[in-house]
Formats: C-alpha cells, structure tokens, sequence
C-alpha cells in the first residue's frame, strides 16, 4: 500500500536504533520547541508534531501566548504586573524613605572621638567624657552603664547604614514620615492587588471564552465520607444545598463521577507482576510456593474485576467531581464555598466541637472541601483512595527534610555571625571587608539551601500521593514560597538576635534595635540578600548548569552507542518549564522586598530589577530554549494571587515591630496599628472577595452556555478518564455521536454497547503495568500501536466513495472504539503513569488529499489550534474550539446523506 511521505517515513522508524541518527533527534528538538506552526511542515517521525515553526517574537502580546495553555499568558502577564506595583512603590516609598536615611546623621563616624578613645583605653573608667563627640552616645542611651555596655555595637557610618532607617533612629519626624508612607502604601498595594485580579480575570475570561473543557463546568470535593455515600445521596444534598444559599436560582447536577478506590487492585497487580518475575528465575523448590501466592492474588483480583464488571463495586474514596449545568452555577457554588483565613479557622474550631458552620456544606456530619476542578488529565486516579494516615506520614516526612535543611542553614549562618562578632571585637583592622565578605557568605549560603529546598520539594512531591498534578504543582509553590521566605528572611533576624541575646542580658531593652544597627547585623545582611536574590537567581536560571552539560552531551550523540532513538530525541527536548518555581520566586521576591522595606528601603529597587530580569529570562528561555511546556491551568495563578494578598501585612508587621524596638513616638505606633488592622483584614475579608463586590456582573454571559449542548465536542472528561468509568462512558459517547447521523451504524453496534459482561478493564491493566514495568518497554509497546492505528484510521479517512464507507464503517467500527478507547486509556492518563511524551493526533488528522481547497484549511485549522491545546506532558488536545466541528463525523454524515 502507498502510504503519504510522511506516514511511510514513520512506519520506517526505528526506536532501537543504536547509535541515533541526529536528523531524527534535532527535528524532535524543532518539534517540540514553542514557536507556530508553518502550512505544510514535514512532522517529526515519533512524535507527530510540526517540525518547521516560526520563532515568536519576545515583544509578543501576552494575549498571544495563550495557544501554550492559560497559564503562560496569566504568569508573564502577573509579572507585569507586580513589576508595575513595585515601581509605583519605588516612587512613593523607597525615593523619599532613602533621601531622609540619607541625610540624616544618627549613626557613629568612624572618625568619633569618644568611639576611638573608648576602642583603645576602655569604656568603664572614662566615661563621661568632656567633649562635644560624647554626645552622640548620650543620644543613643541614658547613662554610662548603658553607654559602655553597648557603644561598641551601635551603628557605624557606612555606605549601607546611611541608606537605612538606623540612620534616622532618633529622628521623630522622618520616622512618622516613614509610617505614614507605611499606611499609604498599604492603602494602595490593597487597592493594586484588587486592579490585579481584574486584570488577570480579563485574560482569563478572554481565553476561557474561544475555549470550552470540562472544568468549566466540573467542581472537585473533598472530604466525603469514604464508602459511605453514593452518586444520589451527594447529588439531593448538594442541590439543596444550593437552594438554601440562592434559592432564586434552580441547580443542575447534570454528572456526578465518583473516584473509587482502586490502590488495593492495583497493589494485588503489581506484586502478582513482580512474583511472576520472580517466578521466572526461582528454583524449582521456590516454584510451588511462587505459584500458590499468585494463584491466591488472582483469586482476589478476580473477585475485585467481577464486582467492577457488576457495577457492585463500592469502596468510594473522599473525592467526587460534580458537573453542573452552566459555568455560572458552578461559579455561584464556588464563590460560596470559598472561606477566608478567619472563616477556615472558625470551621476548624466548631468541628472539634462538633458543631456546623453556616457557610460550609456538610454530608453526613463530614465538612466538605469544594473547589475548581482541575482538568481530567489531571486526575492521579490512583492516589484518590490513599488514606488520611498515609497522607499524614509522607508529609511529615516532607516536612521533616525541610526542617533538617532549615536546622542546617540556621547552625551554619549562626556559626559565620558568631565567627564575624568574634572577629569584631579582638581586630581594628579590615572590618568593613570583613563584614562584607561575612554578610556575602551569608546570602550565598542562603541560594544554596534554597536551591536543596527547591530539589527536595520537588522529589518528595510525588511521594505525598496529591489526588491531581495541579493541587501538586500548587502545594509546592506555596511550600517553596513559605520555606524560602523562611530561609531567607526570618533565619537571618533570628541569627542576628540569637547572638545579640547571649551576647547582653536577656532582658534588656535594646536587644533587637541592637541586632539590627550592629557592624554585620540584620540591616547589613538583608541587603546582601536582597541583591543576591535579584541578581544570582534570575542569572542561575539562564546560566543553568544542567543545561550546559545536557548540550554536551548532544554534541557527542552519534559518538554514544548506548542510547537508542527514543533517549536520544528525550536528550535533545528543551528544558522542562516549571511554573511553580516560577511563581514561587514571585512571591518570595515580593514577600522579601517588602519585608525589608522598612529597615532597607532600598530593597524595593532590588526586588524591581531582580522581577525584570527573571520576566525577560524566562521569557527568552520559554520561546527560544525550552519544549512547549505542559497545560497550565488558571488554579496556580488564583492561589498564588491569595498569598500575595498577604505582602501588605509583611510590610506593615516590620513597621510596627521596628518602631517599638526604636522607641517611636506615640504616633507613630498608632498609624502603624492603623497599617496592621488594614493589611490584616486580608485575613477576614480577603481581596477576592472584594474583587468580587466591586466587578459581580461585568462578565456574565449574555447566552448561557449548557453542558448537555456541548459534552460529546469535548475530548476528555472525568467519566472517560475514570479507570472504573471509563469503558461505558466511551461506549456511550459513541454511541451519542453516531445516533443522530448513522441508523444503520448504531443498530451494528447496539449488540456490543449493550452486552450485558464489559471488555476487561484495560485503563486499570494501564495502570498497574505502567507502575512496575520498564519505561523503555513500554513507550516501544506504545509508538508500535499508535503506528499501526494511524494506517488504519487513515483507512477509514481516506475511503474515496460513500457506498463503500457504509460497508466498511461497521468492520471498521471495532478499530474507531479501540481507538477512543485507546485515546482516553494512554493519552488522558494521570501525569504520573504517562510513558512517552509523543502525540499522533497530528498525523491522523491529516486530511486526504481528495478534499476540496475550504474544507482541506478549514481541518488544518483545527489540527494546529489543536496541537497547541495541549494537556499535561503528553501533547494531547485539552480543549474544544466552540467554532469547529468535528470532522470524522461530518464525513459519516455526508456519506449517509448521499446514501439517502
């Protein structure tokens, strides 16, 4: 048979192939790299995809890069954003905070008498002095004891304490300056983080409306009672529920799909497997025994497949994903179930006491957690029956190894602040290079163990079982945001006031102003750490060491005779794009800034370069370095919004606490009350919800959109990725197509969707295979079928003449339902258990050549919006564009209508 160019040079492909051709790996490189697709592009021989592509400009509008997933345009246009907050903050604190630090003149002069005087012949016997520099010190403190105890640790003149609020310690009205610009910029990044979210919610709503998927429409609980409940229990609840809130509207629970625990089949799966295995190299006295426990595991299996095949299967988990009839009405629900900190709180509370909350929904006594669902793809199946004491033990575990990198970062940082006191106080000499060299160790320090952190995050993410990629992708942002926060500002205050602490008496007054104002002490090393987080990290990223020893080895490829095909077009890919590092530089960065601020106000500069050089770092390294990263759905953005809520109260905190340990004014510490209360109203009535209030009814659509109008146009959903769903709900979606256009066909095929015994199970047989057998295998095993499924749906395609389509479309019909089938099974598989990153979706739906000029581009079209929807790691299409139609079935229909 001739084949088309393309599909003959794929068949002809060889994944074995020792050593590689490095044409195969260098177009794999093209194909999977960001830029647009160019009409009529060769495709890569394993994956599918458009070789040839146009370079994206870097100036491109945000608004453009959305073909990548939501959440690309949302993250670059974020940073827009709080690169804009920063810069107005700039202008209106850090300008007139610095001028003020600058020109007054609170700290000591090297050069001052009494400081000289004291350094050589001692403080004790020659105190008070008679001269003019004395009085400097009898500012700063009340009597000789004090004067003595301390003069050698009160701030020196330098370049960085001229530029801090040290500088003005006793300058009553620069510091109730300062506390007022406090307030204002309070009021204002409140005000700013509103506009924010407005922004963002346009971008959203802008690409939320040319797309159409399942969690437009799908909410995810959380907490339901484990096997005690079902699909018609939840589904009364849930609507009357509604009722009580909004009773003027009327809810639609249109789908309820209930994920089932399934870790035990799969568990029984896999060690049958390994016995098998072991099987195969046991002695013959091992052999009976080996057989026994397989025979005995089979039994259990089998059981398990008898009552999924019954549909008498029901271990529920505490997990269920509720489809409801519009976006509004699920938008309604979530608006309502979504708690700020206070109202989580109070919750928490009652429920110890055994007491409801009027504001949360509840199912047999059990508080239920309701959210956005994100995508089916997204789903870890697997881990939804993972219990609570398993949950509980891999996050201790977690934390623990964060505590134990924190444990080691804070003895170390204490150990360099105790090497540099000591230093201080037995040398004249070389001191301001030594503070230097001390506070750089310290910030530098501080980048390596966030970088540990950053590593151990991240593998020990997979081993806390999260139900979806999204949630994991979130969790670690916000722990990533948290510990390096953490690491990078609080373990430098508590190190600082550590020392200071056993250094004086426990009680004195002047023990943290001390920390802070000391040769080496807080206001020296967070600007130390401040530069360093804007300047080195940003740098790191684009200098990446892994990168570089990557391209070393591509240089060698055809040299390597121990990687085939497939390992050398995996070297060639571009990096890995992972937003939720991204995001948490972001927040750290912010958090950083404005906690600084006060002391530092400088910092704010810091922060405004280091975000402008990482936007333009990520953004080269997005569209001219990485592959095309996964979907990223608008869930990460959202709650990364809400922790940067919080930067106002940061920013206020430092206020207050500085002003009490430099004894300010009266005054002064009632604005900077009026700047807590403000920013800490975050915690009770958040800025979402004032967002909300203001902007209610600017997005409501004009013509509802119905899921009954538009589920079968959709290309995944929760019931075809469920692994016990799965086979009905594709049978029925089939069948649901072909009804309204095909009679004949239906009737063919009424005897097997009707047949009382399913096929066996194959998304669990997935799913236990994919957890133990080899990676290679398996992608093998994958790219051989998906090869031969291409000839034959190109058959199908390809069919010249409608007579012949009617006779051949029912032999044919068991290769299409393999197909969806195969489709929901391999392709929309949870993230973790996914093998090959390849797609051939591109290739099956290249159309026949036979075709008129309009419809052929009107396919292109679909095939290369397509390939840039693309779901998580395997380049599948996520979404359905409303405008387009579903080309296979509109060849059915056409063929049937000239039948007639």
């Amino acid at each position: 048979m001739n084949y088309p160019k393309f599909i003959g040079e794929t068949l002809e492909f060889d994944p074995l192939q020792k050593p590689p051709k490095l044409q195969y790996a260098v177009q794999h490189q093209q194909a999977t790299s960001c830029g647009q697709n160019v009409k009529n592009s060769d495709y890569c021989q394993c994956c599918g995809l458009s070789i040839k592509k146009l370079p994206i400009h870097l100036n491109i509008n945000i608004i453009n890069l959305a073909f990548l997933g939501q959440g690309v345009p949302l993250f670059f246009n974020l940073m827009q954003l709080i690169i804009l907050l920063h810069l107005i903050l700039f202008f209106i604190f850090t300008l007139p905070n610095v001028s003020h630090n600058y020109l007054s003149n609170n700290c000591i002069a090297p050069s001052n008498y009494a400081y000289k005087y004291w350094k050589q012949n001692g403080c004790n016997q020659n105190c008070p002095l008679q001269h003019i520099d004395y009085q400097d010190f009898k500012n700063l403190f009340q009597n000789c004891e004090t004067i003595c105890q301390h003069y050698s640790d009160v701030c020196i003149q330098s370049q960085t304490s001229k530029i801090s609020f040290v500088n003005k310690q006793l300058d009553d009205e620069n510091k109730l300056i300062q506390s007022s610009l406090i307030l204002a910029s309070v009021i204002i990044v409140k005000i700013l983080m509103v506009l924010i979210r407005e922004k963002q919610h346009k971008i959203e709503y802008a690409i939320d409306k040319e797309l159409l998927s399942p969690s437009d429409f799908t909410a995810i609980m959380n907490n339901l009672p484990k096997n005690d409940y079902n699909e018609k229990e939840l589904k009364i609840a849930l609507e009357q529920y509604c009722k009580e809130f909004d009773p003027r509207n009327n809810y639609e629970v249109v789908k309820i799909n209930i994920a089932y625990d399934i870790a035990q089949y799969v568990d029984k799966g896999r060690q049958k497997i390994q016995l098998e295995k072991q099987l195969e190299k046991s002695s013959y006295n091992n052999r009976e025994k080996l057989l026994k426990q397989i025979k005995e595991i089979s039994k259990q299996q089998q059981k398990i497949e008898e009552e999924i095949e019954n549909g008498s299967y029901q271990k529920t988990t505490q997990i269920a994903f509720i489809t409801f009839q519009t976006k509004k009405q699920l938008q309604n629900l979530l608006e309502q179930t979504k708690l700020s900190y206070w109202e989580r709180l109070m919750i928490v509370l009652k429920s110890i006491i055994k007491k409801k909350d009027g504001r949360g929904f509840y199912l047999k006594h059990h508080y239920i957690e309701i959210s956005r669902a994100p995508e089916p793809d997204d789903v870890f199946w697997e881990n939804c029956g993972t219990d609570e004491y398993n949950h509980l033990k891999r996050r201790i575990l977690s934390w623990f190894v964060i505590l134990f990198l924190l444990g080691i970062s804070l003895c170390t940082l204490y150990g360099l602040n105790v090497f540099q006191n000591q230093f201080f106080l037995t040398s004249e000499n070389n001191q301001f290079l030594m503070k230097t060299i001390s506070s750089l160790s310290k910030s530098l320090i501080i980048t390596i163990v966030d970088g540990l952190i950053y590593y151990f995050i991240t593998k020990l993410a997979n081993q806390e079982r999260h139900v979806t990629k999204t949630h994991q992708d979130t969790s670690m942002a916000e722990k990533l945001s948290y510990v390096q926060f953490i690491n990078s500002c609080l373990l430098v205050i508590i190190i600082n006031v550590i020392g200071t602490y056993y250094q004086y008496s426990k009680q004195d007054k002047h023990l943290f102003n001390l920390a802070v104002q000391q040769q080496g002490g807080i206001a020296d090393d967070i600007l130390y750490v401040s530069g360093t987080n804007a300047l080195l990290v940003p740098l790191s990223a684009y200098f990446n060491i892994f990168y570089l020893i990557k391209k070393l080895k591509q240089m060698r490829i055809e040299k390597n005779t121990d990687l085939n095909q497939i390992e050398a077009n995996k070297l060639f890919e571009g990096p890995q794009v992972s937003f939720y590092d991204q995001y948490a530089y972001l927040c750290k960065t912010t958090w950083l800034t404005l906690f600084f601020a006060p002391i530092i106000p400088i910092s704010i500069l810091f922060g405004l370069i280091g975000l402008i050089l990482y936007y333009w770092i990520q953004k080269y390294l997005l569209l001219r370095r990485n592959c095309k990263p996964p979907f990223q759905s608008s869930h990460l953005d959202r709650e990364m919004l809400s922790l940067l809520d919080l930067s106002p109260l940061l920013l206020s905190t430092m206020q207050f606490l500085i002003d009490y340990s430099f004894h300010s004014t009266q005054l002064c510490q009632t604005i900077n009350v009026a700047s807590l209360v403000i920013s800490g109203l975050e915690l009770i009535i958040p800025t979402y919800r004032i967002h909300r209030i203001l902007y209610k009814d600017i997005y409501e659509e004009e013509e509802q959109v119905r899921y009954e109008d538009i589920y079968m146009k959709l290309p995944t959903d929760y019931d075809r990725t469920n692994p016990l769903t799965q086979q009905a709900a594709m049978q029925e979606l089939v069948k649901n197509k072909i009804k309204p256009n095909t009679a004949p066909l239906l009737l063919g095929l009424s005897s097997n969707l009707n047949s009382s015994k399913l096929k066996k199970n194959q998304a669990l047989q997935d799913i236990i295979f994919k957890g133990v057998c080899n990676p290679k295998k398996i992608r093998i095993k994958i790219l051989k079928q998906k090869l031969q499924m291409i000839v034959k749906m190109r058959q199908i395609r390809n069919i010249k003449h409608p007579i012949i389509l009617d006779k051949s479309i029912q032999s044919n019909q068991i290769v299409f339902d393999k197909f969806e089938l195969n489709q929901s099974s391999e392709l929309n598989s949870p993230t973790y258990l996914k093998t090959p990153d390849y797609n051939f979706s591109s290739i099956v739906n290249i159309q026949p050549q036979l075709q008129s000029h309009q419809h052929q581009s009107e396919i292109l079209d679909i095939n290369s919006t397509a390939s840039y929807n693309k779901s998580a790691y395997l380049d599948t299409p996520k979404y359905y564009f409303s405008s387009k139609n579903n080309s296979m079935f509109k060849h059915i229909q056409k063929c049937n209508q000239f039948q007639i």
